[in-house]
């Protein structure tokens, strides 16, 4: 679909009655993209896989790992790491989302699927457990919250403001990208907080063009051309936003909130990426701001430390 049309229909939705109801049965009959299918789950099991291997790499036995309290930021309709983190034997997770959208339903697709995706010859790095799973079909998400031990917290606003230090480990996957810079501020500072002292937070970012996913006609740094007012106004929607901030920006915001940064890894496009950005009319505001190199960067990885 043409990004253009795309955004424009995000920001009609947002605001006409009905308009995200409309929209959520557009994502999973359209677009389908809040469908759970092998691919997305095998996706999120690999990244997954990088936040363990991390922490074993860095030092943290896999029994502590086990015990560790993991904090989902960002869990959306399918929580595919907090129900593998489980068959692995992690105990005490907490899944947090701004608006609450995750149903029984959706949470037994998710554990089919992960469970199905474990038998198919997939190692994770720390050994399967058995779990008792809830056998009843008509089991409500609380009853199958309790069974991994797991709490969701949607609206999450009013419990993190009360809460502190109660976390030993917050992952996020490709949810930052969608927040504007000041409220990001806000998450990262609250993030810290729920962290014990030594506890660790660990995200992947995309920092490319996300319409350039379901626009072949667009390169990943189409985002680069408009203005912040442009597309402010323009793009962003209550239903759709992406923040166009790059690596430098993420690095900033953990230093603002109090982190010390252990690893942070950038990725830049292909030469394919970078012969298109050379095409591209760049608009001002990004020239002023980053460097060409900066400019290029299509994903990052940090793992930051509480103090």
């Amino acid at each position: 679909m043409n990004w253009k049309t795309k955004s424009q229909l995000f920001r009609i939705l947002s605001v006409i009655p009905a308009g995200e109801s409309i929209y959520r049965l557009f994502q999973k009959h359209v677009t389908k993209s809040i469908v759970a299918t092998p691919e997305r789950v095998r996706q999120k099991m690999e990244l997954a896989d990088n936040y363990l291997r991390w922490l074993l790499a860095n030092g943290s036995p896999a029994d502590d790992i086990r015990s560790m309290r993991h904090i989902d930021f960002g869990a959306g309709w399918h929580p595919t790491i907090p129900l593998y983190y489980a068959m692995q034997g992690m105990r005490g997770q907490i899944l947090l989302d701004l608006f609450p959208v995750l149903t029984a339903r959706s949470f037994r697709e998710s554990e089919s699927l992960v469970a199905s995706c474990c038998s198919d010859a997939h190692v994770p790095p720390l050994p399967m457990v058995s779990l008792p799973g809830v056998s009843d079909p008509n089991a409500g998400l609380d009853q199958l919250l309790r069974a991994y031990h797991m709490e969701y917290r949607a609206p999450y606003a009013e419990w993190a403001e009360r809460s502190e230090a109660v976390a030993d480990l917050v992952t996020s996957s490709q949810v930052l990208l969608h927040i504007d810079q000041p409220i990001l501020d806000h998450c990262m500072k609250l993030i810290h907080r729920l962290l014990k002292p030594g506890g660790v937070f660990m995200a992947e970012v995309h920092l490319f063009d996300i319409y350039a996913n379901s626009d072949p006609a667009i390169s990943r740094f189409n985002h680069l051309q408009y203005s912040k007012d442009h597309w402010s106004n323009k793009v962003n929607s209550r239903l759709m936003s992406f923040n166009r901030l790059k690596s430098r920006d993420y690095r900033e915001a953990l230093e603002r909130a109090g982190f010390e940064i252990v690893e942070f890894k950038v990725v830049h496009g292909s030469q394919t990426d970078l012969d298109a950005l050379a095409k591209l009319d760049i608009h001002p505001e990004f020239l002023d701001r980053y460097t060409m190199a900066e400019l290029s960067e299509v994903f990052v990885f940090f793992a930051a430390r509480r103090k």
